[in-house]
Order: structure tokens, then sequence, then C-alpha cells
């Protein structure tokens, strides 16, 4: 049972506390309490708000599963857990546990003492090094006073009714006794560690020399190109009417006429080589033939000579390694 003193807000509470189970709190007002207020409600030995207060817990209940998640990292201290496996493992599970509690109806206080009781097995497994059956027998320690009379009898989790405990224990054991060896080498066992790289392989232009085009950075945009750098067009060739066809039709036919008009005035075809004597042809392939063979000889003599030096080095090593 719980009373209220004070006027407007609520500036003094005094409670007391009867009984045992949910029903014991029903008459408190969470909402109205102070974090401090909340832990001075407390029994002895009581799980509720030794790890979240009640404020917290509050905001808590409030949020979405990712907001959540950003939200109990914080609290709990979990700064990497996109890349430390062990604390995604364990914000995960405190998560999931909080969800789980907040689907089942528990109330502020019992969010509270679960998360707790949450926290103290995972630190027993990461901390202590507890094995599965020591494990156990500190959650039976937990649950001492659960659904019975007894006042002196309190484990922490009074202010829950037997059919919660009966839910609690088949969350646990569904979540983490039943994995409470990969938890043990997950806390307890140095992993390997492996670096993931990715090689890249970047290929650059080349200079801007012929025949490569120039770098993509030194690009100049079309509008700057076409006005100041691109070759202008030719102008176009102004088109002939049909008279001045006619003309210039006229003009190439005469010329043509004249041509063949001297052909026959002078009875033979008109021959350019004919005065070509075969000297003149002698010595024109001799001039040609001196220019394109010159530099290749040069360099078959050049050629010759590295090799008759070579040659002659290695007669002479020879003799050398002989005479001693």
């Amino acid at each position: 049972m719980a009373t209220k003193r004070g006027k407007g807000k609520l500036s003094q509470i005094a409670v007391q506390i009867t009984g045992k189970g949910p029903d014991a709190y029903k008459d408190v007002d969470w909402k109205a309490l102070s974090d401090e207020e909340a832990r001075n409600l407390e029994k002895k030995n009581s799980l509720a708000w030794k790890v979240l207060s009640n404020t917290q817990t509050q905001t808590l209940q409030d949020l979405t599963v990712e907001e959540l998640e950003i939200k109990l990292a914080e609290i709990m201290e979990l700064p990497r857990p996109d890349i430390e496996l062990s604390q995604a493992s364990l914000l995960d599970y405190y998560v999931s546990g909080f969800w789980w509690a907040k689907e089942q109806g528990f109330n502020v206080q019992q969010l509270s003492g679960f998360f707790t009781l949450l926290h103290t097995l995972l630190e027993n497994i990461k901390e202590h090094k507890m094995p599965l059956a020591d494990n156990l027998t500190e959650y039976k320690k937990l649950l001492a006073g659960v659904g019975t009379e007894d006042n002196e009898v309190n484990g922490g989790l009074d202010f829950f009714d037997i059919k919660q405990a009966k839910l609690i224990t088949d969350f646990l054991q569904m979540t983490l006794f039943q994995h409470h060896k990969m938890y043990e080498f997950l806390f307890h066992h140095e992993r390997k560690e492996e670096i993931v790289g990715v090689e890249l392989v970047v290929e650059t232009l080349p200079a801007a020399d012929v025949p490569h085009p120039p770098p993509l950075e030194e690009g100049l945009e079309e509008a700057i190109y076409l006005c100041h750098l691109a070759t202008p067009p030719s102008s176009p060739t102004p088109e002939m009417d049909g008279n001045e066809e006619e003309k210039k039709g006229d003009t190439e036919g005469e010329g043509v006429t004249g041509a063949e008009d001297e052909e026959k005035a002078s009875g033979d075809p008109v021959d350019l080589l004919a005065e070509v004597t075969a000297e003149d042809v002698k010595t024109v392939f001799s001039q040609v033939s001196k220019e394109l063979f010159a530099g290749l000889q040069t360099d078959v003599q050049r050629k010759l000579k590295e090799r008759e030096s070579e040659i002659i080095s290695r007669i002479n090593k020879i003799h050398r390694i002989a005479d001693t």
C-alpha cells in the first residue's frame, strides 16, 4: 500500500509496501516518481533500478526497435557493436530481451528488474567465467521469494508472480542457457584476426604526346572548344545558276576539242618519254638507290664492326684463360 503527502507536485513520498508480487506495487505511479524516489521505494536486494533507472526505463518503453538499439548501446557503453563481435552480441541480447519483456506487458519496475537479471547472468559468464551449472544456481537464488508470502526471503525479483517467473525461465532457457557454451566461447576465446584487403588497379592516361590523347583533366567544355580552338568550317562554294553551268560546259568542250585538233594536226600522240635516253634512266636509278641504301649500308657496317669487336674480345678472353 502506498500513501502520498504534500501539496501540488509530490514533494515527499512515504510508502509502506505490504505483500509480494505485482499487486504490492499496484498503487504506485512510477511516472510521478523521480529516480531517487523510485530507488527508495524498493525493498532490500531488489534488482529494479540497478542498471536502468526509472527515467531511462520509461524512455526506452516508447522507442522503436531501431531507436532502442541506439539508446541501449549508449547506456550500456557499447561504442563499437558494428565491428566488435562481443559488443554486438551483448547489444542484440539486451534489445531482444527488453523488447520481449515489453511485449509481455511488464510494468516499468518489472522491465528494469528483468533487464538487471539479463545483465547479471551475462556478466557471470563474461567477468566471473561461471559454467552453466553455477549460473543456473545463481538464477535460482534470484528467484527466491517469488510466489511466497515470506517477506524475509527475497532474491530481488519478488515483484513478479509465479506465471511471470515461468515465462522468464522459458525465455532464458531458449535464449541464454541453451547457448551457454557459445557465450563462454565468445567472451573467453581469442579469435584470429583477419585483415581483408582489396587491391585496386588504377590506369592513368599517358602524357599528351602523339599519338596519345591529352588527359581528361585538360579537357575543355565543348562550347569553349568550338569557339576558340576548333578549325572554322570552310566557306561554302557559291552555287551556279543554269546559264553559268552551260557556259562552263561549253568552255570545257572547246578546250577538249582544241587539244584533239592539235593532236590531229601533229599527226602523232604526245609521248612524254620520247626524249628520255637510257643514260638518263641509269643516272636516275643510281641516285635513287644511293639515297635509299646509304643509311642501310652505314647501319650494316656499324653492326659488323660491333660483331667483330665482340668476337675479338671473346678470343682474347679465351687466350687469357688458356695462358693461366
